[in-house]
């Protein structure tokens, strides 16, 4: 087998192992989400579990989402270099929401 032939296997397997990754990922944010669902709280603090943002605000999401009546599924978020971490999206992939994420990188955006 050539090296070329090898090095494209092992970033085939990379990719195969990055998506079932992100796979995991997503299914625990949802099985968390659950989890929290119907808990009685008094601050978002408790609220918080991560999936793709940086700090817990996937579950804060998630909580709002579910107690504040909202009209338009949209959101609009900036400044998401590569969109791997991200406050938008797991409400874009777990809950279906639409959206406009921008950054000011040509390279980043090539890459979402």
């Amino acid at each position: 087998m050539s090296l070329f032939k090898k090095i494209l296997r092992f970033f085939t397997l990379l990719k195969r192992i990055n998506d079932k990754l992100e796979y995991l990922q997503q299914a625990i944010g949802r099985i968390e989400s659950r989890q929290l669902e119907n808990r009685p709280t008094r601050n978002l603090a408790d609220m918080e579990f991560k999936v793709f943002s940086q700090f817990g605000e996937d579950g804060i999401i998630q909580y709002l989402i579910r107690h504040v009546p909202i009209k338009e599924r949209v959101f609009v978020e900036f400044g998401v270099e590569d969109y791997t971490e991200s406050n938008t999206r797991f409400l874009l992939q777990n809950n279906n929401w639409d959206g406009l994420v921008i950054d000011g990188s040509a390279r980043n955006i090539d890459y979402i």
